[in-house]
């Protein structure tokens, strides 16, 4: 049977040789335990950086820290945190708002706005959602570029209000003024 004490050499110190340290005394964290839980996989920007300019790339990115310009990764996942303060337009995949932003998202598939997410800005993908208890002003396209498809089969709505919009009757604007 295999013994421990047997299988590996004695590592007591000798005059010549200090002890070998206890690495069961110390715990290894991995990566990932020790990131914050908002950092998905990817690269963060942590919440003590500040960026002033354009970020492109071809990886996810959480945003912690506070970003002013455009960010243009349209085939992967943005990820405003909490902490973020950003002030930019962004094109993503999907995006996902935490943080306080300013500006225009287009994502080709998902924008999900958080209830801890204040939004100023204009939204277009083929899915939005909006928790209950976000702040957003700004509008909502769900008939993008990124469906095309959709645009193609509703031909009479471009230009013109949505279908689903309500419109007053000629003779009630005319009473208003």
């Amino acid at each position: 049977m295999w013994n421990k004490n047997e299988a590996t050499p004695d590592r007591a110190a000798t005059p010549d040789r200090p002890a070998a340290p206890d690495r069961a005394a110390t715990p290894v964290t991995p990566l990932a335990a020790a990131a914050p839980a908002d950092i998905q996989a990817g690269i963060a920007i942590g919440p003590s950086i500040s960026i002033v300019g354009e970020l492109s790339g071809d990886e996810d990115l959480t945003i912690l820290g506070r970003i002013e310009g455009n960010v243009n990764l349209p085939k992967h996942s943005v990820t405003i945190g909490r902490t973020a303060r950003v002030v930019a337009d962004i094109r993503a995949k999907t995006v996902s708002v935490e943080g306080e932003l300013k500006g225009n998202l287009q994502a080709t598939e998902q924008i999900l706005i958080r209830k801890t997410a204040t939004m100023l800005g204009n939204l277009a993908a083929p899915r939005v959602g909006l928790e209950d208890g976000c702040r957003f002003k700004g509008s909502v396209d769900m008939e993008s570029a990124a469906r095309p498809e959709a645009a193609a089969k509703a031909p009479e709505a471009r230009g013109g209000p949505p279908a689903a919009s309500v419109t007053a009757k000629p003779e009630a604007s005319a009473a208003r003024h």
